[in-house]
């Protein structure tokens, strides 16, 4: 949980960043980053069971602390950040980020800098401070797991996705193991508009369960993909080159990058996303009775997107590489 509200404290004084993980779990061995704008400068960086690297304008006023007198600290998964001697500079958000060898995940805060000269400023900084660090400023964070199950069970079996070459779509390539898929050097795309009717499908099928995969969207030190459409489509639903026929109610759910249009998903109402950087390889979670669609980048450790919606028989993979870029490499699946 994110306090909807950012924390509020005076400048020159202290203030706890309040993050731990959910459910409760040792932290000691993990790598914990706190930072700003730039992952890889962080204002503190945790690796390795000891302090790493501090920003140079953070140095000997930043900590990991615990978020109360009751917290059990790292070996409770608490892993809350302590900012002293506060500057206006200070302000702004501030990215909780967690990961170990089969888990990860990251929070964001918003830290509101006011100046004690302010007359009402005190008492109500003072006031939204004690709300938020007695009901609402501590932030779960809930890390996203996509290899193995925290339980100590054994790892799920990995499953090979592969194209359905029955249903390929007649301007579409693909590779021999059919792990690989691109549009013809014959087609010859000239709407303005995002191909859809390229859509192809996935062999595997779900009912029920988790599953994981990914796809990776650059090859051969090759720029990201700027055109491609990722999701999961109910089986035997037919594609189309309107992208009023390829909705949720038609059994579509994806998310799509359409160039300098930017991304989107199909939802109703779409759901337009900036994401920069570009992905280079994109996660997709499936949590069929759960009727819950995400995604994530990969590279950057980074949740996107989640769609929600009712699941019911089965439904594939689905892929479409658009036109114009370079080839759609392979994706591995995974149950969770």
């Amino acid at each position: 949980m994110v306090p909807g509200d950012p924390v509020v404290a005076h400048v020159g004084s202290s203030v706890i960043l309040s993050c731990w993980i959910s459910p409760p779990e040792n932290a000691e061995a993990l790598e914990i980053r706190w930072y700003r704008h730039d992952f890889n400068n962080p204002v503190l960086l945790y690796n390795h069971r000891k302090i790493q690297d501090i920003q140079e304008c953070f140095r000997n006023r930043s900590s990991l602390s615990l978020r109360s007198d009751q917290s059990g600290g790292l070996k409770d998964g608490d892993v809350s950040l302590r900012l002293e001697k506060l500057t206006f500079q200070d302000e702004g958000p501030f990215h909780c980020y967690a990961s170990g060898d089969t888990e990860y995940g990251s929070r964001e805060i918003a830290l509101k800098i006011t100046d004690p000269a302010d007359p009402s400023g005190p008492w109500k900084a003072l006031f939204v401070t004690l709300l938020i660090c007695a009901l609402l400023g501590l932030v779960g964070l809930i890390l996203y797991r996509y290899r193995h199950k925290l339980t100590g069970k054994k790892a799920a079996d990995e499953i090979k996705i592969s194209i359905e070459r029955e249903r390929l779509h007649p301007d579409l390539m693909v590779t021999k193991n059919l792990k690989m898929v691109r549009n013809s050097a014959e087609y010859n795309h000239t709407d303005e508009g995002f191909p859809y009717e390229l859509c192809t499908f996935g062999a595997q099928r779900f009912t029920s369960g988790r599953h994981y995969w990914e796809v990776d969207l650059t090859r051969d030190n090759t720029p990201p993909k700027h055109y491609w459409l990722i999701g999961v489509v109910k089986e035997r639903s037919s594609a189309s080159k309107h992208r009023s026929a390829v909705t949720a109610s038609a059994g579509f759910w994806f998310l799509c990058s359409d160039g300098p249009h930017g991304f989107h998903s199909n939802t109703d109402p779409p759901v337009k996303l900036s994401l920069t950087p570009r992905p280079e390889r994109l996660g997709v979670l499936l949590d069929y009775d759960d009727g819950q669609l995400s995604f994530y980048n990969v590279t950057e450790r980074k949740h996107l997107l989640t769609i929600s919606s009712r699941f019911s028989g089965s439904v594939v993979p689905l892929f479409n590489p658009g036109a114009g870029d370079e080839i759609l490499k392979s994706w591995i699946v995974q149950n969770l």
